[in-house]
């Protein structure tokens, strides 16, 4: 009886969802006056993208990407060829497939555990609890820079998860809280500091070198975010040690020995694995390097080859060499793991991106004479205040795909600011974009210590806004700044 209720108020509530999602899509397409310079097919892509997002939140992002990205044909902005080109065609699609696919072929030879046992079982940790702590969270980011996070928390609480049974620590217990939502803010907080294998900050490149011509290299965003991200762990370890407290004295029994004693040999796998993943890491960061020390011509080549091709040809490369008659990465297999749902909906945000620049469609135009108005008033401080804590909420609350897109809202109204330099807004929402700590919504790795109810959503989101404020203060005190003074604008 109590299966059969829950099974009507569910189908209540999607049926509900549903009609909501088209009365917002009909009321725009068919009902409101499109204010200029917004056309006829603009509102259409509004109410298409409102729908979208609407779902987004309340449904999922599988198929509601796939049916986002087809409803935008029918509005006749852009033809399907331009559609298609934009979206399932954009280099940033395959780019995430294949850094998925790169990802699990590092856990799954083994690499990653490797990496992070490396750190904890040093002499230095045994009988010393913080120290194994500190050692535990900071490997967790080191790899989180060339990773992307849910693969990373997944196996690191695992790892944790043996440590607690090896301390007699259980669910419940507060090192046990402190610690996996730590992890998840270790591997997610990696994400806002490097390019490398994290999709949305190409993306944004993508985008500003069609609104201002600049390549922005690996190396230096790198190179700005990292100093960024160096002074947010230590403000993460200052929280955790002295805020979140957790009591770590059972932990100095951790037998250091028996964990290292876990990992097998190192494989042939892991090695090429690991050699392949690691030439792909010196293609993306280096080609300024090597043009620098007088490799012009291998520098520009590795330049021209963008950030997918490396990805691409390296995933190829594993599944092609075979030990033991087995490939180092079984394609087909790790396929299963791929998170489609983010793939579909990369596809559908990036040709939301396209559509509303374009003239056929007005909205960008719209919002920047709508807000630019109110926004310019603003001093460029405030305003670099307003616009980082507009992405750094969002994206507390909502999924950081979705976060990114506000890039075609924030830039264009950044343009009529005097004396704000878009191009260091934009950079910030693709980092920005990635530091969702709060709440089991910001991002697909949020919810996996909650889900696995190692940590209650309140206690997540009680430290987890603590921490978004500290990213919020460090992004706009020194994040824009350095960003302002490498890539001066110049209106």
């Amino acid at each position: 009886m109590q299966e059969a209720i829950q099974k009507i108020k569910t189908d209540k509530t999607w049926t509900r969802n549903m009609l909501l999602a088209i009365a917002i899509y009909a009321v725009f397409q068919f009902i409101l006056p499109a204010p200029a310079p917004i056309t006829k097919a603009g509102m259409g892509v509004a109410g298409i993208f409102l729908a979208t997002l609407f779902l987004w939140i309340k449904v999922g992002i599988g198929w509601t990407s796939i049916l986002c990205v087809g409803m935008m044909g029918t509005t006749g902005v852009c033809s399907a060829t331009d559609l298609f080109e934009k979206t399932w065609g954009n280099s940033m699609v395959p780019f995430v497939v294949a850094c998925f696919l790169l990802n699990i072929a590092m856990a799954e030879t083994g690499f990653t555990r490797r990496f992070a046992m490396w750190f904890i079982t040093r002499r230095i940790c045994k009988g010393k609890p913080w120290r194994i702590m500190f050692m535990l969270f900071l490997s967790c980011l080191l790899i989180g820079l060339v990773s992307t996070s849910s693969p990373i928390v997944i196996l690191y609480m695992a790892i944790a998860e043996e440590m607690f049974v090896m301390t007699g620590y259980q669910k419940g217990d507060e090192l046990p809280k402190a610690t996996m939502i730590s992890i998840f803010w270790m591997a997610q907080g990696a994400m806002f500091m490097t390019p490398i294998s994290h999709v949305l900050i190409p993306a944004i490149f993508g985008y500003m070198n069609k609104d201002f011509g600049v390549d922005v290299t690996y190396a230096q965003f790198s190179s700005i975010f990292m100093l960024c991200g160096l002074i947010w762990f230590i403000a993460f370890w200052l929280i955790f040690r002295f805020i979140m407290k957790p009591d770590v004295e059972k932990m100095a029994n951790l037998d250091i020995e028996a964990l290292r004693a876990t990992m097998p040999k190192v494989s042939a796998q892991e090695i090429i694995s690991a050699v392949v993943y690691g030439i792909v890491i010196i293609v993306w960061l280096c080609p300024d390097l090597f043009t620098a020390i007088g490799l012009t011509v291998l520098g520009k080549y590795m330049k021209s080859l963008g950030t997918a091709i490396p990805a691409m040809v390296a995933v190829g490369v594993l599944a092609m060499i075979r030990i033991d008659d087995k490939p180092v990465l079984d394609v087909q297999k790790a396929c299963k793991s791929v998170a489609w749902g983010s793939v579909f909906m990369m596809a559908a945000v990036m040709g939301t991106a396209y559509l509303f620049g374009l003239k056929s469609c007005g909205v960008t135009t719209w919002l920047g004479q709508t807000f630019g108005p109110l926004m310019s008033r603003m001093s460029p401080p405030i305003f670099v205040l307003f616009a980082t804590a507009w992405i750094v909420i969002m994206t507390n609350l909502m999924s950081n795909t979705l976060v990114s897109s506000m890039y075609t809202v924030l830039v264009p109204i950044a343009m009529t600011v005097s004396g704000v330099n878009p191009i260091a807004i934009a950079l910030m929402i693709a980092s920005a974009c990635n530091a969702g700590f709060a709440t089991p919504s910001a991002c697909p790795a949020a919810s996996l210590a909650s889900g696995a109810g190692w940590t209650p959503a309140g206690y997540q989101g009680k430290y987890g806004w603590v921490l978004a404020a500290v990213t919020l203060v460090i992004m706009a005190a020194i994040g824009y700044p350095l960003c302002n003074l490498m890539f001066p604008y110049h209106a």
